[in-house]
């Protein structure tokens, strides 16, 4: 009895299989090819075969399964047969064919019939859109820094490109991103390429953040005048190093024991208004340190 139906061949989580089958890669080019039979000599011969395995005639789904192809290396197989065995290039390379031509050749009406008899199954026209997606994105991808252009195709992100998928604030994705990362993928796969696109950029991003890093380090330990001058307003700090400057640029033959004892000498503990003291403070130093010395004797010598 001839089936009327394909049965495709299916990964484990039920997507179909694209790649092509063992035995269709068992066949070489055909030693003889024969010109495009016409479309009403094909469909005599495919009622001819339907009859001799006992099927309906009167089914077209059926009739059209047997169908032979008229050309490249499959030339003289079913319709039937190369939807189980490899047909996803052919049915996506003569839709983008029949995008460019009106041709009513014998030949565009064998591969007509090819479409008409896959576009008779869901999971088959979803599967050819994906592959014609999946080219076009692999043919942007190979532009200068398009790599993240690609898709990543497979998985349950498959249609994601590799750029969407790892910049995604997504919980799911996020979890499906690490998880590549730990994984060592088998060479020549999707996942490979997935791979090695989330590593370079995980390489940029660290190579990015290590100058910003560095400014960060330098920056959390100032010198101690910075620290002195951090809680003093922008112009107070300008105003107090420009008198500073002209202190010590009249006093420049002296030496830094000198300089202290000089300012010592000049002023005692100078008087800060209580509000400048931190109410967070609970002890003060008996006597005032350089930098306050420093600064009163610059008030009284500049005023």
């Amino acid at each position: 009895m001839a089936r009327e139906h394909p049965i495709f061949r299916r990964a484990s989580n039920g997507t179909l299989l694209l790649k092509a089958s063992d035995e269709a890669r068992a066949l070489g080019t055909p030693k003889e090819t024969h010109r495009a039979k016409s479309p009403e000599e094909v469909e005599r011969e495919a009622r001819a075969h339907v009859t001799s395995q006992g099927g309906d005639t009167n089914s077209p789904t059926l009739v059209l399964s047997r169908w032979k192809i008229q050309f490249g290396k499959y030339q003289d197989k079913t319709f039937h047969w190369l939807l189980e065995n490899d047909v996803i290039n052919l049915v996506s390379s003569h839709q983008k064919e029949r995008e460019r031509t009106g041709s009513h050749s014998p030949l565009m009406a064998n591969k007509d019939g090819l479409i008409r008899y896959s576009s008779a199954y869901p999971d088959f026209v979803e599967a050819v859109r994906f592959h014609q997606a999946f080219e076009e994105a692999r043919v942007r991808s190979l532009q200068p820094g398009q790599e993240g252009q690609a898709l990543v195709g497979f998985g349950d992100f498959k249609s994601e490109t590799l750029q969407s998928l790892y910049e995604s604030e997504d919980p799911k994705k996020i979890r499906f991103v690490n998880y590549l990362r730990r994984k060592v993928p088998a060479p020549g796969t999707q996942m490979e390429n997935a791979v090695r696109f989330i590593r370079a950029r995980d390489r940029q991003n660290a190579a990015a953040a290590a100058p910003a890093a560095a400014s960060a380090s330098a920056a959390a330990i100032p010198s101690s005048s910075s620290s002195s001058s951090a809680s003093a307003p922008p112009a107070v700090a300008a105003k107090a190093a420009h008198r500073f400057t002209a202190f010590v640029s009249g006093r420049r033959s002296l030496s830094v024991v000198e300089m202290q004892a000089k300012v010592k000498k000049l002023v005692g503990k100078p008087a800060f208004p209580a509000s400048s003291t931190p109410a967070s403070s609970s002890t003060t130093s008996e006597e005032p340190t350089d930098e306050e010395l420093v600064s009163a004797v610059v008030d009284m010598e500049c005023k």
